[in-house]
């Protein structure tokens, strides 16, 4: 029981905390709000208010994010111009074509490093890297390397080379990971036993800030190939590895910029990789606005899956990759499926499910996620239309939980499904 002095000491106590200032804070911006508390709608929402406003960088960064939202309109059409009316399309009357992943794995049959490449706006050639993933497993291949996994700075770091089937998986392992389906793509590389491989290059690999333009892309590839070396081959020299990196990387011989991860790789260690090129092959989201290459591959084989293409036993690309990678690699245009992505749902192993969304306001996004995982990078989600009371999730078998993110921030759970 408190006395008379016991009560003053008390009031004398709470008055100086009362008089304290609050320590100081600030709220979190919206590229935190993405990689602390996993939401994604704040950054999106900022850089498309960034590039309506003209800042220069803003197009660049929207493009490749609005992909992990799903929102291809503004990912691959934001930039796109349509063709010259007069503009001639390559011929390719001589041309053949192939299924890729058939293609892709008879090539792969004796090869120990296959290396693909995506564009980093176009969660498309994330998918289909999945379905390569895949199919490499029966032939052997067990390693996983990524441009974007993230080398630890220190040895308690989060490190993908740590990750198992069934782990949590952060975007810390990896910018692109936010990506839903490249998230995926890791998940079942898991499943399929596949351990996993960084290399892109350190910050003490970095040549000085004078350094010029291509100074920076012989360092940053010469780092890239003696990290998979050190990483990987030093200690597992018979190791089968599948790699993903973007664009350019994928060359095997000097190119435009000089040479790249690939020909560095295989001279370095004598492997002569498998190297795919699908960046520049993507369609646009109007014919119209096709490349050139690209408007012709679909013209001359209306491809329902996708495809190899090759002329006189040379891979047809694009001018920059013609005749520098293995295999070039065309997707089709294909219709949306329940409102969904037709290329996603074209996947085999993932199933088409109808769900009810609980009401909401404003921008939102429905999103599935692992239920052993907990509340980390989801299975899939996608951006919904106002007032939309259903909608079409893309999942692989296992527990899901439902749930949606608003602009007021991660809303609770509201639903579990069994695929």
């Amino acid at each position: 029981m408190l006395t008379r002095r016991g009560l003053g000491l008390a009031a004398v106590a709470t008055g100086a905390l009362a008089v304290r200032p609050a320590w100081s804070q600030t709220p979190l911006s919206a590229e935190q709000q993405f990689m602390v508390e996993g939401r994604y709608l704040p950054q999106y929402l900022e850089l498309k208010a960034q590039a309506a406003a003209g800042r220069p960088a803003a197009g660049g960064f929207l493009a490749q994010y609005a992909a992990f939202l799903g929102d291809e309109t503004t990912a691959i059409g934001g930039d796109e111009k349509d063709r010259p009316a007069d503009a001639e399309l390559p011929d390719l009357s001589d041309a053949e074509s192939r299924d890729a992943l058939s293609a892709i794995v008879e090539a792969a049959t004796d090869r120990q490093i296959v290396i693909l490449n995506e564009a980093h706006n176009i969660s498309g050639h994330r998918g289909f890297a999945t379905r390569v993933m895949r199919a490499l497993s029966p032939l052997g291949f067990d390693t996983f390397a990524a441009e974007t996994f993230l080398q630890p700075q220190q040895e308690a770091a989060p490190s993908i080379r740590r990750y198992r089937r069934g782990d949590p998986l952060h975007s810390s392992f990896g910018y692109y990971i936010a990506d839903p389906v490249y998230a995926e793509a890791v998940r079942e590389a898991a499943e399929l036993g596949y351990t996993f491989a960084d290399y892109e290059w350190r910050w003490d690999q970095r040549p000085p800030a004078t350094a010029s333009g291509d100074e920076q892309i012989a360092a940053r590839e010469a780092a890239q190939a003696g990290n998979l070396v050190e990483t990987v081959l030093k200690g597992r020299p018979d190791a089968r590895i599948f790699v993903l990196c973007g664009y350019s990387h994928a060359m095997e011989l000097e190119g435009r910029g000089g040479l790249w991860f690939a020909a560095r790789l295989k001279a370095l260690t004598g492997i002569d990789p498998l190297t795919i090129e699908q960046s520049w092959n993507w369609p646009a989201t109007r014919p119209q606005a096709d490349a050139p290459h690209v408007a012709a591959v679909l013209k001359r084989f209306q491809p329902t899956a996708p495809i190899v293409v090759s002329r006189n036993g040379i891979a047809f690309a694009n001018s920059d990759f013609e005749g520098r990678v293995d295999l070039s690699v065309f997707h089709p245009r294909l219709e949306r499926v329940a409102g969904r992505p037709g290329w996603l749902a074209a996947d085999p192993l993932r199933k088409a499910v109808e769900v009810s969304i609980p009401a909401f306001e404003g921008p939102a996004l429905l999103q599935a996620l692992h239920m052993q995982e907990g509340m980390v990078i989801p299975a899939d989600h996608f951006l919904l239309e106002a007032g939309q009371a259903r909608g079409t999730m893309m999942l692989r078998p296992g527990a899901y939980v439902l749930r949606l993110e608003t602009t007021r921030g991660i809303e609770p759970a509201f639903g579990e499904i069994v695929v």
